[in-house]
């Protein structure tokens, strides 16, 4: 159940970086992708997400963007991609099940934050979730 309330807090991090531009508009600035592996305890992430939200601190007010995790890969959407910078992660995991009742969590552990620099290019970055 603890988990729930972090997922309610990541909705509302993805509404807000859907606002902020992951429309998928091929106006605006240039979006670069950028795609990886994603693990936990080493082990491939069955099923996820992954948002990437502009770091301002570091200077980075540019468009969010969001991945999903499949099998332990993620790539961001087409057009929707970063701008290159800095950037506040978060990486949510399950275990790929569908829960029986809302009471269910499937989660393998609360979201995790990190964060990241990327190039003004297409890359590659691999995340691996350490055991909390």
């Amino acid at each position: 159940m603890r988990h729930w309330n972090n997922y309610v807090l990541c909705g509302m991090v993805l509404a807000g970086l859907m606002l902020l531009g992951c429309s998928g508009a091929t106006d605006g600035p240039q979006r670069y992708e950028v795609s990886g592996s994603a693990t936990y305890k080493g082990e491939p992430i069955p099923f996820g997400r992954i948002l990437l939200e502009p770091d301002a601190t570091q200077g980075n007010t540019g468009p969010g963007s969001v991945a999903e995790i499949k099998n332990g890969w993620y790539v961001t959407r087409p057009n929707s991609g970063h701008t290159g910078g800095s950037f506040r992660v978060t990486i949510m995991g399950t275990d790929g099940s569908r829960p029986a009742s809302a009471d269910v969590d499937n989660s393998l552990f609360p979201p995790y934050q990190t964060s990241i620099v990327l190039p003004e290019q297409s890359s590659q970055h691999d995340f691996d979730v350490p055991l909390q």
